[in-house]
């Protein structure tokens, strides 16, 4: 994997967890709407799942 490649991949994980992060901060916010927590806990899971997958290519786990 080129040096380029590599950055790009580590700035894209890098907003996939910033924006977990805002969900999160918004799934305290406002925990007491059981279905607002429950979309926000949907799409950070997502989000997690394609930052481990980035985080995988990374590693040499998977090729892109």
């Amino acid at each position: 994997m080129n040096i380029l490649k590599r950055y790009r991949l580590k700035k894209q994980r890098k907003e996939l967890m910033q924006k977990r992060d805002i969900y999160e901060q918004l799934q305290t916010e406002h925990s007491g709407d059981e279905y607002f927590y429950r979309c926000t806990q949907k799409e950070m899971d997502a989000l997690d799942e394609q930052a481990e997958y980035i985080r995988g290519i990374l590693e040499g786990r998977w090729d892109e």
